[in-house]
């Protein structure tokens, strides 16, 4: 751990350094097979080190997508350490679509739970616990004109770790769906500047930025760039500086013949992308708890037999045995692997998060951006106070018993509902 820690900073002194903050503006994201200019970027292990923030990031980025395996990259610049995560994941294509899609958002799911399980790994280390065994045995008879031998080697290797803690304060840097291999990939990057713009967004007291100024940056944000099925980002308001945090969460629109539980089955689909993007920026504004487990055995037993016993076997009577006629050798392995990935994400959104829900180009999809800023925050509060001030009327207790049966009437009136803007931009 010395030569490393020594090795990381005889690489800064190497390069040029600057007082810098990570930015994640304008970061493109690497593909398979692309060539980064990296001149100023120095690797050694997992660790990058550059003087430009955005290189250094897309090189590490770069050298784990090439790797083509789940990893972390530690990215050292001027202003401090980010940690890089990639996690990744197969899906299956079936005659149903519906199958399809919940098959490829899970796979999703799972890349992104890997990717916070190594966040957590690098961060609070690995618990672990292993166990090796190894049984030898020999069976040997000689008699006045054979001499047979029968020995055998079983070995039993047990192996279980953990990895628990909480994680805050990262957000998504790429997702990518690679349709003819059948696999997605989830990019998690936590850096000195995420962390500081997480825990320095609470407790607004000022409107600093126009609330609808705040949905125009989110929208263009969203139309420049990938809508994530999940994950949290980051946005600096470019005017004020205010900080803008987005929660993604998505639900696949499943498809059915009947147009009536078609429609609710999307109606389902929005209050599950809802559910999730606000869990999404809960987590990454409180914390994750984040935890793994995993574990494998491996049995292997190997054996060479000259002879066996006749009778009853549990005996093993020397005057019983017969010679085989040719050698008996076994050889049997039996491996079993698991894992079990987990989040846990538990509290309450502060006031004035609100919702953006979209379908997707195909109409497969259904994605929801859950927005924080201070600046809502303020004007929910604010809303919340004039509300109270306002008073409440008196509830009347006169009336009749109301009659439950009857009144259906497929003729009955039916007026136009309520259909158009209603609050006028101007006002908000």
């Amino acid at each position: 751990m010395m030569k490393r820690s020594l090795l990381t900073l005889a690489l800064l002194a190497a390069l040029p350094t600057f007082a810098q903050d990570f930015d994640l503006t304008d970061m493109t994201p690497a593909r398979p097979g692309q060539n980064v200019e990296s001149a100023d970027v120095v690797t050694k292990g997992n660790v990058v080190v550059g003087k430009d923030e955005k290189t250094a990031v897309k090189a590490a980025h770069q050298q784990l997508v090439d790797e083509n395996q789940d990893g972390i990259r530690l990215v050292q610049v001027g202003s401090g350490t980010g940690i890089l995560s990639i996690g990744s994941s197969s899906y299956n294509t079936y005659d149903n679509m519906n199958a399809t899609l919940l098959s490829k958002r899970g796979a999703y799911n799972q890349a992104a739970l890997i990717a916070k399980k190594q966040l957590i790994e690098n961060m609070n280390g690995i618990e672990q616990l292993c166990e090796n065994a190894v049984q030898t045995s020999m069976d040997v008879i000689d008699t006045g004109s054979d001499s047979v031998a029968n020995e055998s080697t079983a070995m039993l290797e047990n192996c279980a770790e953990s990895v628990s803690g909480s994680l805050s304060g990262y957000v998504t840097f790429d997702v990518y769906d690679n349709v003819d291999e059948k696999t997605v990939r989830v990019s998690l990057i936590s850096t000195p500047k995420t962390r500081a713009q997480i825990r320095d967004s609470h407790g607004a007291v000022a409107v600093t930025t126009d609330p609808n100024e705040v949905f125009k940056q989110v929208v263009a944000d969203i139309n420049s760039g990938v809508l994530p099925p999940m994950g949290a980002k980051i946005l600096t308001h470019a005017e004020t500086g205010e900080v803008i945090l987005m929660g993604y969460g998505s639900a696949i629109i499943r498809d059915n013949s009947n147009a009536r539980v078609a429609r609710k089955l999307k109606d389902a689909a929005k209050r599950q992308s809802q559910t999730r993007a606000r869990s999404a920026l809960l987590g990454t504004m409180q914390g994750d708890e984040v935890y793994w487990q995993g574990s494998f055995s491996e049995d292997q037993v190997e054996s060479n037999q000259q002879f066996e016993y006749g009778g009853d076997p549990r005996l093993e009577d020397p005057t019983t045995a017969k010679k085989l006629d040719s050698e008996r050798t076994v050889f049997l392995n039996q491996m079993k692997m698991s894992d079990e990935y987990g989040a846990v994400t538990k509290g309450q959104l502060p006031p004035g998060v609100s919702n953006r829900s979209f379908t997707s180009e195909d109409g497969h999809w259904m994605y929801t951006v859950s927005v924080y800023s201070p600046s809502l925050e303020a004007v929910s509060r604010e809303a919340k106070r004039e509300m109270e001030a306002g008073g409440t009327a008196n509830p009347s207790s006169s009336g009749r018993n109301i009659r439950v049966y009857g009144g259906q009437n497929d003729e009955a009136a039916n007026p136009q509902g309520a259909s158009g803007k209603v609050s006028d931009e101007d006002n908000l």
